[in-house]
């Protein structure tokens, strides 16, 4: 080892001298360095590992040597314990922290670093570390965390911070080090801090601070997309969340296992975990960690092939969230964007798309961080748009990234958008061959399993195309595999297709047919317009193989709807397969005869419900249009059945009946009938048998796999159905309303402000009465005030009250509705009409608890619990100038949403049954509903909601005399 000037002196048996008999931990602690870099001191010269102390260290060591024992109680007295006073002040507004409470505990953690009273480098650095954990934990602005940080980290390195205080320096810092952002990211300084923090826990034990260490290791691994890092980190993560009491952290531990099993490939543990923490961080008024997840849950939910829409009313809440809750446009942002934009592709709403990607583009730029994120939508937009020139060009920016962030992935990332653009262009064997080596590179990178799957499933495609059989097939296998350990419905699709294109090419066309149905079904399901387009022209190429004679017909419709989607048109890739007579397919023994279907007719169903990924909504969807396909008007439908046989439908027509049925279970304990209108083929029975059962096992794998939530749940009866006595009117059968109940009593002893949102009729009023009857608060005032139904210039007047004479008209003292609520709670309908002018004096309020009536001289205090709903969009209001955003924040402090009706089906039937005894006059007997009327209510899809539901059947009952059993024919729902 080269001799430096500094460490003479200052070799391995001097260091061990000075140490003496402390533990390398402490004696570590003592100059602030971490217990493996004293171990490094002493070893060996020539050891590889061994170091010599420099610098600060190493003065600091030889003063130990000078001064020997005395000189280490004098270092060791450099740090002064918090005053008791300083710690009074400090520990009210780090537990607002614990809350989520970043508004005022910015304010009161201001105010104490402002007012002096912090006079010991102790307390002046945690409230630092109170101030920059909400900047990045509360605002996603890891930058300003840092720059707050700063200063106290260079106090923690010289040891003069009590050590409980340099333990939270030290974890802070991990965090910030390994936080998502180009100019802050170093894993070597990540990892240096950790090791400081848990050389401090040794006697200063804190579960949070472990688990906050903890977060930071398994970000870094994230980050660095090191799949063996993250595995290596498996388990740690959960076990570290034992003890910690602290909610808000709770929940970034769990958003940190979300995408540990996403990585996992525990694709539906994933999904649901994302759930969770979102709706945790909605409860807890948490904006930042609730956007975040609420992004991710959109990711994951198009990975499950749901609708487009539903990702993107997933996005628009996460970013409502994050507008709410002033965030930063960080990280999380990037990935909010990316499923907008594989929202709008599969919609092919195209520029749309590229403009948000546009915008996550420049997030990235000024993040400094890597593009990869972006290059399958990129990839996806220029391949179905015919765009090679652009992918080509951001191919080129991947591979001259010369950052820190990920840069072996994101080169293994440039060698793939090259791929799909040699793919795109018709270069398919050089396409093949580059996929091929993006693989192996991820392999060699340690297995980053996203663009491993991708890899997989474009190189079976390429081998297709370039007529490469033999190879392509043991792709295609090797994708499969690939895909059970990381399902994907999606990817199932493409690689459906790439698989029928495969088989055309070995002849097999009536198979590559079947293949590329399947597909056009699980794309039409996910309501992916891009890929239903691509695969009916697809369809129509083989119709042309095939020698059908409508193929011509079918191929130009098809090449006109790419056209009028701005989709490119792709070539034909049947140009070197010989074509077939017309009859070919037809040869003896092929065609199952007249009157029967033949077990030809269950390949393309058993490839549809065999997707995995697909969870149980999605498959019972499948199976009825599966259905649909085989019997065209036998208007199937899926029924489940309870313990006495009735039925609930839950999916199909009302109408008509089903003449032939069978029952099967979905192995969680529910029954299920499936069922058509006859009449059947011969063998139309044997095929309806096989489908219910492959059906049911496909609902058993998607809940074993978790993609299904299952609960045994049969038909209400009369006594399941009454309403719940403690809350009446609130009907909770559906699961979320059963949540949304549980929900507002954990909100009970709270005096929060709650926001209920909704359509109009959902209900807000019955949850805003539910959450007074549940509170505290129950045996005191409920006052509602309908802030649409009073004229402007009375509105003042009516909310605060006024005195005689304070203007012309005011007669009499009127306390206002604010007042006369006092003690209880006040439920402000529709708080979107309220005048902008009267918005500074609600605000006022609900801030101080004081209300100005009119005529008076001094505020009066006034105890309210104030509950306000409104089916407007606030945020948008905000946007256009109509409503106070200081206003706005305030309220959004627990927002509770009403889902309508038609997300809520379980509950029509029991409110059906709880309106029709209520419209029932005294003295007569309820009258029963028929099946046929259940069966039209279930089917409505009341756009009205529950006023919708309630008008109709109060309707239907008006007219006497009252029957004793309501059919459909007096059910008057209008058209």
């Amino acid at each position: 080892m080269e001799d430096n000037a500094e460490s003479r002196g200052l070799g391995p048996e001097a260091i061990r001298a000075l140490r003496g008999e402390q533990s390398r931990a402490s004696f570590a602690r003592l100059l602030g360095v971490t217990p493996l870099t004293v171990y490094r001191w002493e070893l060996p010269d020539d050891a590889p590992q061994a170091r010599r102390p420099r610098g600060r260290v190493a003065q600091a060591l030889r003063q130990l040597a000078q001064g020997g024992p005395a000189a280490r109680a004098s270092a060791t007295s450099q740090r002064q314990e918090l005053r008791p006073e300083e710690s009074a002040r400090l520990t009210p507004c780090l537990a607002r922290l614990e809350r989520a409470e970043w508004r005022a505990a910015e304010e009161e953690l201001l105010a104490l670093g402002a007012s002096g009273v912090l006079r010991t480098p102790g307390a002046r650095a945690l409230a630092a570390v109170g101030l920059a954990y909400l900047q990045r934990w509360g605002r996603e602005d890891c930058r300003g965390a840092f720059a707050t940080l700063l200063p106290h980290m260079e106090e923690a390195a010289a040891g003069v911070l009590p050590e409980a205080v340099e333990l939270q320096v030290h974890a802070l810092a991990a965090n910030l080090y390994a936080a998502p952002d180009g100019k802050l990211f170093d894993v070597e300084k990540a990892d240096a801090h950790i090791a400081r923090a848990e050389a401090l826990l040794v006697t200063h034990d804190s579960p949070e601070v472990r688990c906050h260490l903890r977060i930071a290791e398994l970000a870094s691994a994230f980050y660095l997309g090191e799949a063996e890092r993250i595995t290596r980190c498996a388990g740690r993560m959960a076990a570290s969340m034992v003890g910690v009491k602290d909610p808000v952290l709770r929940l970034l531990a769990e958003d940190a296992c979300a995408h540990e099993s996403a990585i996992r490939g525990e694709s539906a543990q994933a999904t649901r975990r994302f759930r969770e923490v979102a709706q945790g961080a909605a409860r807890l008024g948490y904006p930042f960690l609730e956007a975040r997840n609420l992004s991710f849950l959109a990711q994951r939910r198009l990975e499950e092939s749901c609708e487009p829409a539903e990702a993107l009313q997933l996005v628009r809440r996460a970013r409502e969230a994050a507008y709410g809750g002033r965030m930063a446009r960080g990280f999380s942002f990037i990935f909010t964007a990316r499923a907008e934009a594989e929202a709008l592709l599969r919609l092919a709403r195209y520029a749309e798309a590229e403009a948000v990607l546009d915008e996550a583009d420049a997030v990235i730029e000024e993040l400094s961080w890597t593009p990869l994120h972006l290059v399958v939508p990129r990839a996806v937009l220029a391949l179905v748009t015919g765009r090679h020139a652009e992918l080509r060009k951001f191919a080129s920016r991947l591979a001259a990234y010369s950052g820190p962030i990920q840069r072996a992935l994101t080169g293994a990332y440039a060698l793939f958008a090259e791929a799909m653009a040699d793919f795109a262009e018709g270069h398919r064997q050089r396409a093949a061959e580059r996929f091929a080596a993006t693989g192996a590179r991820v392999v060699e990178l340690g297995g980053w399993p996203y663009l491993r799957r991708e890899c997989l499933v474009y190189e079976a495609g390429a081998r297709a195309f370039a007529g490469q059989l033999q190879e392509g097939r043991v792709v295609l296998r090797r994708a499969r595999v690939f895909l059970e350990r990381m399902p994907s419905a999606g990817h199932s699709a493409v690689l459906h297709r790439f698989e029928g294109i495969l088989l055309a090419l070995e002849g097999r066309t009536r198979e590559a047919r079947e293949q590329t149905e399947a597909s056009l079904a699980t794309s039409r399901l996910a309501g992916d317009v891009s890929m239903v387009a691509f695969t009916r022209h697809l369809l129509s190429q083989l119709a042309r193989l095939e020698g059908d004679p409508a193929s011509e017909e079918l191929l130009a419709a098809s090449e006109a709807e790419l056209r009028r989607l701005g989709m490119a048109i792709p070539g034909d890739f049947t140009q070197s397969v010989p074509r077939l007579p017309p009859a070919a397919s037809a040869v003896p023994g092929a065609s199952p005869g007249p009157g029967r279907l033949g077990a030809e007719a269950l390949v393309v169903p058993f490839e549809r419900l065999s997707v995995r990924g697909m969870g149980a909504p999605l498959i019972q969807r499948e199976l009825l249009g599966v259905l649909e396909g085989l019997f065209p008007s036998g208007a199937p439908r899926l029924e489940e059945l309870d313990s006495q046989g009735r039925a609930t439908l839950l999916a199909g027509p009302a109408t008509p009946v089903a003449t032939d049925a069978v029952e099967f279970g979905d192995g969680c304990g529910r029954r299920l009938r499936l069922g058509v209108a006859g009449p059947l083929p011969a063998d139309g029975r044997a095929l309806l048998t096989a489908l219910s059962r492959l059906g049911g096992f496909a609902l058993e794998v998607a809940a074993l796999r978790g993609f299904a939530q299952v609960e045994a749940t049969a038909l209400l009866d009369d006594a399941e159905a009454e309403r719940d006595t403690e809350l009446p009117g609130f009907i909770a059968a559906s699961p979320s309303m059963k949540r949304l109940r549980s929900e507002l009593a954990s909100l009970s002893s709270s005096r929060a402000t709650v926001i209920v949102t909704g359509e109009s009729g959902a209900g807000k009023e019955v949850v805003a009465r539910a959450l007074h009857t549940l509170s505290t608060r129950a045996q005191r005032p409920y006052v509602a005030f309908n802030c649409a139904a009073v004229p402007r210039e009375l509105f003042e007047g009516q909310l605060f009250g006024y005195r005689r004479g304070a203007y012309t008209g005011a007669t009499t003292d009127h306390p206002g509705v604010i007042r006369a609520a006092h003690g209880g709670t006040l439920f402000l309908d529709e708080i979107g009409e309220l005048p902008l002018e009267v918005q500074p004096k609600l605000l006022r309020f609900l801030e101080n608890g004081e209300v100005f009536p009119l005529g008076e001289i001094r505020p009066v205090e006034v105890d309210v619990r104030v509950v306000a709903a409104t089916h407007r969009d606030l945020a948008q209001l905000v946007r256009e100038g109509r409503f106070r955003e200081d206003l706005y924040y305030r309220l959004q402090v627990v927002p509770v949403r009403v889902p309508p009706l038609r997300e809520r089906r379980e509950d029509v039937l029991a409110l059906a049954r709880h309106f029709v005894r209520q419209l029932t006059p005294e003295g007569q007997q309820p009258p029963q509903l028929g099946p046929d009327a259940l069966a039209a209510l279930v089917a409505h899809p009341w756009p009205g909601n529950v006023r919708e539901l309630r008008n109709v059947l109060e309707r239907s009952m008006a007219y006497g005399p009252l029957p004793t059993v309501l059919g459909a024919e007096q059910m008057r729902i209008a058209g």
